[in-house]
């Protein structure tokens, strides 16, 4: 269990990411994933995972050393409500972290985490895992590397209340190479805190982990780290094996 004062340094910096991402909210060679192959066509044979299965295959402290992570409600995911893009090819993007999707997901699960080593806390994010219907976890992915293509230059954006909120810049990062697809990205705030916040998105079968990370005491430190993204990927493909 997270200490209460740890707990609640986690749980300010992830609230204040979320108010950032609500108000966000032609592929590169790094945003291209890995689609296709024998992997890929044994993993979307399985069906897909219950949110009970969700539960069970989300990544634990247990799992992966230096991090404190703890479950997130659906309430507290989308209390902020959903972000809306002025340019409709930049919706799948201020869409991650909203609460309606399109396509919508059959079943979400959510978990916080913060870097914790020698007792400090450092960078900070949230892990969505999410079940999808037919196609509908490959769609996401597709639409999601047009918008980044698409979308570099910015665009603007409303929060869930109606507030102005815009992406300065979005920038494609090197592809983790994880699952049976993948792709990474960040966003850079155009408000005056310029906040840099890291996506990235793993699919294996019809689930995908949607990741994003954020240092908010300095943006050049904010990122998705690689230990974390292998573990969680690891714990759902054994998932979707079974």
């Amino acid at each position: 269990m997270m200490k209460s004062g740890t707990r609640v340094v986690v749980a300010a910096a992830v609230a204040a990411t979320l108010g950032l991402l609500t108000g966000c909210g032609g592929d590169s060679d790094d945003a291209k994933g890995k689609g296709g192959g024998v992997k890929d066509e044994r993993t979307a044979a399985a069906a897909p995972l219950s949110a009970a299965q969700l539960e069970k295959a989300a990544v634990t402290k247990a799992d992966v050393k230096g991090f404190e992570i703890e479950k997130m409600s659906e309430k507290e995911f989308s209390d902020g409500g959903s972000a809306k893009a002025e340019k409709a090819a930049c919706q799948p993007i201020a869409q991650l972290m909203g609460s309606s999707f399109d396509p919508a997901p059959k079943a979400s699960v959510y978990r916080t985490y913060a870097q914790s080593k020698g007792g400090k806390l450092g960078g900070s994010g949230l892990i969505r895992l999410s079940t999808y219907g037919g196609g509908d976890a490959e769609r996401t992915v597709k639409d999601l590397r047009g918008a980044v293509s698409a979308c570099q230059g910015g665009f603007a954006a409303k929060d869930g209340s109606g507030k102005k909120s815009d992406v300065a810049k979005v920038t494609p990062q090197a592809d983790p190479g994880l699952g049976d697809e993948s792709l990474s990205f960040s966003l850079l705030d155009a408000s005056k805190d310029k906040a840099v916040v890291k996506f990235a998105v793993v699919r294996a079968g019809s689930q995908l982990s949607v990741f994003f990370g954020v240092n908010l005491m300095d943006a050049s430190k904010s990122d998705v780290p690689a230990e974390l993204l292998k573990a969680q990927t690891t714990k759902l493909e054994k998932a979707n094996a079974s």
